[in-house]
C-alpha cells in the first residue's frame, strides 16, 4: 500500500495548549481501559472484559508516562497481575515483573520468577529472516530480565557479537534493512553492552524525512506511528538529533484518536500499546527539545 502526504491531516501547531489538552485526553482514556477486576483491557465494552498481562503494562506504562497522578484501583491492578502463575517465557515474564515494578508491589513467586528467568534461553534469531521484530523483542525481554535479576552471564556477549556481524553493508537490520527491526536491535545491543557502529548512525539519520519524522527503509515510505516512533527511539539510543522532530512530533499527535487513545494511523483504531509507544515518543521529542533550548545561546 502507498501513502501520499495528502492522505494525512495538514500539521498544526505545536503549542503547549495542544500539549496539555493531548495528555487529558489521553489520562481519560487510560481510565476507561480499566477492568473492574484489576487489569487494562484496550477492547474493553459491555459484556467484554478480557484484560491481560501485556494491556496491563502498556496501560501502567502510559499512564506514568502521561501524569504524575496516583492511578486508581492500583490494589486491584496488583492482585490481577498475581492471579497469573508465572510462565517460563520472555514476553509473560516480563510483563509481569515491569507490571510490578510500576505499582511499587513485591512479588510472591519471586524466586519461582527469578529460576525462570535464570533458564530462559538467549537465542538471536535467524537474520535472513524477514521477520525479525518479535524475535528481537523476545531476545531484549530476556536480556533485560536476567539483567533485572542478575543472572546476565557471558551469552550475552555472544549475542551482541553476533548481532553487531549481522548488520546490513550500508547499516540497520532487517530484510531489507528498516527502523521497526532496527530499533529493537539497537535495544538488544545495548542490554548487550555492544558498541554500536557509526554505520548504523548513518542509516538512522538517512531515513530523516519531512512531514513524518521518518520512513520505513530507503526506498519505502510507509508512514505510521510505529515508523516514526521507531526512528525517534533509535535517534535517542544513538545520541544523534532528529532532523524532523516537529514533524514527527506532529505525526505522533495526529495519529491521536477522538476517545484520547493512539493508533497505529490517523483515523484508525487505537490501542495501549500504540498508546504507551506514542507517548515514549513525545516525551522523548520533548525531552530533546528542552535539551536544546537549555544549550542555545542567549540573544
Amino acid at each position: 500500500m502507498s501513502f501520499h502526504p495528502h492522505d494525512f491531516p495538514s500539521r498544526r501547531p505545536l503549542s503547549p495548549d495542544r500539549l496539555r489538552n493531548s495528555l487529558q485526553c489521553t489520562r481519560q482514556y487510560l481510565l476507561e481501559r480499566q477492568s473492574p477486576g484489576g487489569g487494562f483491557c484496550f477492547y474493553r465494552g459491555y459484556h467484554l472484559e478480557e484484560p491481560s498481562l501485556a494491556d496491563t503494562f502498556h496501560g501502567l506504562s502510559a499512564w506514568a508516562l502521561s501524569t504524575r497522578d496516583a492511578l486508581p484501583e492500583k490494589a486491584a491492578h496488583a492482585a490481577f497481575v498475581l492471579r497469573h502463575t508465572p510462565e517460563p517465557q520472555p514476553f509473560a515474564l516480563y510483563y509481569r515483573v515491569r507490571c510490578l515494578l510500576a505499582l511499587g508491589v513485591g512479588d510472591p513467586a519471586a524466586a519461582l520468577v527469578r529460576e525462570a528467568v535464570r533458564a530462559l534461553p538467549l537465542v538471536l534469531p535467524d537474520m535472513g529472516s524477514t521477520a525479525l521484530q518479535s524475535p528481537l523483542a523476545r531476545l531484549g525481554h530476556g536480556l533485560w530480565l536476567k539483567r533485572h535479576f542478575g543472572v546476565l552471564d557471558e551469552a550475552a556477549i555472544d549475542a551482541g557479537k553476533a548481532l553487531l556481524a549481522a548488520e546490513g553493508e550500508e547499516g540497520g537490520y532487517g530484510n531489507p534493512p528498516n527502523l521497526v527491526d532496527t530499533v529493537e536491535a539497537l535495544r538488544v545491543l545495548d542490554l548487550c553492552g555492544a558498541r554500536v557502529r557509526s554505520i548504523t548512525v548513518s542509516f538512522v539519520r538517512g531515513l530523516a524525512a519531512p512531514g513524518f519524522g521518518f520512513q520505513l527503509t530507503p526506498h519505502s515510505l510507509s508512514p505510521s506511528l510505529e515508523i516514526t516512533c521507531a526512528g525517534i527511539a533509535c535517534s535517542n539510543r544513538l545520541g544523534t538529533t532528529i532532523e524532523f522532530a516537529d514533524d514527527a512530533l506532529d505525526f505522533v499527535l495526529a495519529c491521536q484518536t477522538g476517545n484520547g487513545g493512539y493508533a497505529l494511523r490517523p483515523d484508525a483504531l487505537p490501542d495501549l500499546a500504540w498508546t504507551h509507544l506514542a507517548l515514549r515518543a513525545v516525551n522523548t521529542c520533548l525531552a530533546t527539545h528542552a535539551a536544546g533550548s537549555a544549550q542555545a545561546p542567549r540573544s
